[in-house]
């Protein structure tokens, strides 16, 4: 049973559990569209190969010109650069469009008088629009794995966060869609893993089965956690 008056910090993913491209509506074709490459195949080795790329060590350029030319050998510069250009523009929209309900709930949250922290892994490019986002002022700490050089579920990442905030990780909920092996990286590093599904259910609802055993707690928005921390015991 979750102990809410030990609770003093929550710390967030960012991607596909605050916002997403697809929940925002982002304008454009998505990248293995423009490259003429099948979005399942894309997103297998986008999101497994270039470590490179999310600790910071490489441009998106390099990366994505490095994968595409490895899934379909004729893939054009032109191509390349058009998905490059499209990409950044719907990163900047995902960030600076966020679902009013998810801004609510997190100032409610932090009106309840919670530490509120993020932990993204994501590349450079993917971050450029996060001063102009609503939820930059939210945060007390911002950790992106291509700044920090850290990534999850590296225990280490959480641990930053932690320490950013001031807190013990066993006074932290790590909330996220499961992503990265994510909700066990938070397990291991000593904070209790939610899971939220709102974005999920948008994007690959049959997702959430395959995450569902690693959280101790299921939420579908922000605001859920709001009404769950929010009740006042007795």
């Amino acid at each position: 049973m979750l102990q809410r008056e030990k609770i003093r910090a929550l710390i967030f993913d960012l991607f596909h559990t605050l916002t997403s491209l697809e929940v925002s509506a982002a304008p454009g074709p998505g990248t293995p569209a423009i490259l003429g490459i099948d979005p399942e195949l894309w997103y297998q080795h986008w999101l497994t190969d270039p470590d490179d790329y999310v600790l910071g060590l490489a441009p998106v350029e390099l990366a994505l010109r490095r994968i595409a030319r490895r899934l379909n050998p004729a893939v054009t510069e032109d191509r390349i650069q058009t998905a490059l250009n499209v990409r950044h523009k719907r990163f900047r929209h995902a960030l600076t469009n966020i679902e009013p309900e998810t801004l609510n709930g997190l100032v409610k949250l932090r009106n309840l008088g919670f530490k509120l922290g993020l932990i993204s892994n994501c590349g450079i490019d993917e971050i450029a629009g996060w001063d102009d986002s609503p939820l930059a002022p939210l945060f007390q700490t911002a950790i992106f794995s291509c700044n920090v050089r850290l990534k999850k579920p590296d225990p280490a990442i959480y641990l930053l966060a932690a320490n950013n905030l001031s807190v013990r990780p066993d006074e932290c909920l790590y909330i996220g869609n499961g992503g990265s092996d994510e909700l066990n990286g938070a397990r291991c590093a000593g904070m209790t893993p939610v899971l939220i599904t709102r974005h999920l259910e948008a994007i690959n609802p049959k997702r959430i089965m395959d995450v569902i055993g690693d959280a101790r707690i299921i939420i579908r928005t922000v605001n859920d956690l709001f009404l769950i921390l929010g009740k006042k015991e007795g």
